[in-house]
């Protein structure tokens, strides 16, 4: 299980993409840009804003991204640090924002819940920051009592040591997938069923937080977990130089996975930058040859769905039913947790967490 955060660095192009952002005025190309300078300005405010992951160059921009060829010794204008700790909650969401973090979803009720546990096969980045990086992770837990004061903290752990003093409760978390994914705790927890798992906070959105708040400076590096490793990335690495340098370069028929293994989609472009939101990188061989069987009718999916729901009413019909009257299957999966959990237990391999990405919102 890794245990440490190694800084990856190795990288001579980013792209951070923009997601919707826009870029600001001046910005164009063969501009010399400071790591951190602001690059683009996100219209929703719940979405931060783009900084520059590294000095250098801007080599391009388009509606999709901004190229940066580096160049250590470039100098644009330098961000200077933003002092979080005397702002109140509306300009601290503010200054976030303005600093590149997305907003987490706003908890509804009075519980704040932390859980120290990776939430899904092939994410290991927990332990090492609730290990090595505790300080950090208060840090960011002292900002998000900051931005919903008045909230009673619920704090998830394997080991119930852990818990911070300002814990109102502890929650032991074991046991396998999905008991450790946000919207699974979340219900287990208030009793409310929530795919987007408002209101919980896990290893990396409390990280992200935490050098925010000790740093008051943009967020330019992200972290995943690739192959073996846990990494502190920049935010537009190359996704194809990340898989080379860790030796996972596809080949025919190979599948590169960004996020977990059981909620993870399958990228297409491995040009791209890494984002913000990218949990890891996997890469699955053979994937792309495997062939989906007909429905078994062997009802594991009900089985294994932490939902309670009917999910063989819709996997038994042809995926083709799926895009052409979708009405049909949307009431067996009202409730849906998006956790992927009955397409790892689908002996047919159907392909239920994409179609179902396709009925749930």
């Amino acid at each position: 299980m890794a245990r440490v955060v190694k800084d990856w660095d190795a990288f001579q192009v980013a792209a951070p993409p923009l997601g919707g952002a826009e870029s600001v005025k001046g910005l164009k190309k063969g501009r010399r840009v400071s790591a951190g300078e602001l690059l683009a300005r996100h219209p929703d405010p719940r979405l931060g804003d783009v900084h520059a992951p590294v000095s250098g160059w801007i080599g391009e921009i388009t509606e999709r991204e901004i190229v940066i060829r580096r160049d250590d010794a470039a100098v644009g204008e330098p961000p200077r640090p933003r002092a979080l700790a005397g702002l109140g909650p509306a300009d601290l969401d503010r200054v976030l924002k303005e600093l590149g973090l997305d907003r987490p979803e706003v908890p509804f009720g009075d519980a704040l819940i932390v859980t120290t546990l990776d939430p899904e096969p092939g994410l290991t980045w927990a332990p090492a920051l609730f290990g090595e990086q505790r300080e950090t992770i208060l840090a960011g837990l002292e900002a998000a009592l900051r931005l919903w004061p008045g909230r009673r903290l619920v704090w998830v752990a394997a080991d119930p040591d852990q818990a911070p003093p300002e814990a109102g409760r502890v929650v032991a978390g074991s046991g396998p997938y999905p008991a450790a994914l946000p919207a699974v705790l979340k219900k287990r927890i208030t009793g409310r069923s929530d795919p987007k798992a408002a209101g919980v906070l896990d290893g990396r959105a409390l990280y992200a937080l935490g050098r925010a708040w000790r740093t008051g400076l943009p967020l330019t590096k992200t972290i995943l977990t690739l192959g073996e490793a846990v990494y502190l990335a920049p935010v537009g690495a190359r996704v194809i130089d990340l898989l080379t340098f860790a030796n996972l370069v596809p080949g025919p028929g190979d599948a590169v996975i960004r996020g977990g293994l059981a909620r993870g989609t399958t990228l297409s472009r491995l040009e791209r930058g890494l984002d913000r939101n990218a949990a890891g990188l996997h890469l699955l061989r053979g994937a792309r040859d495997v062939a989906f069987q007909p429905c078994r009718k062997c009802r594991e999916c009900d089985r294994a769905c932490p939902a309670g729901l009917t999910v063989s009413r819709a996997a038994e019909r042809d995926p083709s039913e799926w895009l052409t009257a979708p009405d049909c299957f949307r009431p067996y999966l009202d409730g849906c947790l998006l956790c992927g959990a009955c397409a790892l237990a689908c002996p047919a391999r159907r392909p239920l967490m994409s179609l179902i990405r396709l009925m749930v919102p």
